[in-house]
Order: C-alpha cells, then structure tokens, then sequence
C-alpha cells in the first residue's frame, strides 16, 4: 500500500505513510497530509485496497465460497425490492452469485461513506445493469465492480465521475527484502 502511495504522491517516500482509523474502522491517512484517501478490505484467500485522490473511496472483496444463507440475508438487511430480486432466483448458485454482487457494491459504499454497516445496508438500493447505488438521502456515488475468479470486488467513490482503475499484484510482488513495501 505504501509503495502504491508513493506512486501517486511521488515526493513521499514509502517510510513516510502513517495511517490511522476512524471510530467506524475506516482506515485514513494520518500523516503526510496530500488529499488521498485509502480503503481496505480482505477475506480468505485476496486482499483490496483502494486509493483515491480528492474523494472518499470504498472498497470491498467477498469470497463466493464463504457459506451464507443469501436469501434469509437479504430479507432481513437488504432493500425490499433487492430481496425480492434474490427471492426470484430459483436457481441456489446464481442465487448466491446475484447477493455476493449486491453485498459488494453496498458494503463498498458504506465503506466510503465512513459510517460503515452503522448505517444499515437497506439505506442503499443496488441496482446491477449497469452498477449503480441510490440513497433516499440524494447522496451521489461512484461504482465499479469485478469478478476475479471466486471473488467479487467492488469499489465505490463519493461523487460521480470517479473514473476506477484495478490493478493485480500477487503477494510476492508486495514483499521486499522480508518486510512489507
């Protein structure tokens, strides 16, 4: 993260990065002070960060193979017509694969909001051709979202017109001489 960083402040040394968190568990850079702001998010198996210039940026990265009941879920934290959407699935997978790209894109949001799950999945509607989130409140947001395997990735930024980027890197290529870059 701290090598990806410099990349886009390039007067920063990786060294210099100090980060910090919100009282809802947003991470924040703390210190040197350049207007970027940070997400993370991982599970079992991948790892996502985002990173964003003037903008508050969320993201979050599921994996297909983590074991939920999607419809009881859903019925219990998901907007009414997004469950009934899951409902009309008949199909278990597909069922699984239409919560797994909801999930994503509200829990990518609530991240970029900075409250989190604080306040409420069913406060955001998804709609998913193409991406798109609405809130009752107006707010505006900017969403991407891509499959990788099994895992499903979200990003979304406060705003519209964020333009995303996603880019891969395996573990090994963020290890550097035994320490984290």
């Amino acid at each position: 993260m701290r090598a990806r960083l410099s990349r886009r402040a390039t007067n920063i040394s990786p060294a210099e990065w100090r980060f910090g968190a919100t009282p809802h568990g947003k991470p924040f850079l703390r210190a040197p002070l350049t207007g970027l702001d940070v997400s993370l998010s991982h599970t079992r198996g991948m790892a996502a960060a985002a990173i964003a210039s003037g903008r508050q940026i969320g993201v979050d990265v599921e994996s297909a193979l983590t074991p939920r009941n999607a419809l009881n879920v859903a019925e219990r934290y998901f907007a009414p017509q997004e469950a009934a959407l899951l409902r009309a699935e008949s199909d278990p997978f597909a069922q699984t694969e239409l919560f797994f790209a909801i999930w994503t894109l509200k829990e990518a949001v609530l991240k970029a909001d900075g409250r989190g799950l604080a306040r409420g999945l069913d406060s955001l509607v998804v709609n998913l051709s193409p991406p798109a989130v609405s809130s009752a409140s107006g707010e505006t947001y900017s969403v991407a979202q891509w499959r990788r395997g099994g895992f499903f990735i979200a990003a979304a930024a406060c705003g519209d017109g964020a333009d995303f980027r996603l880019e891969e890197a395996h573990a090994a290529a963020l290890i550097d001489a035994g320490g984290m870059v």
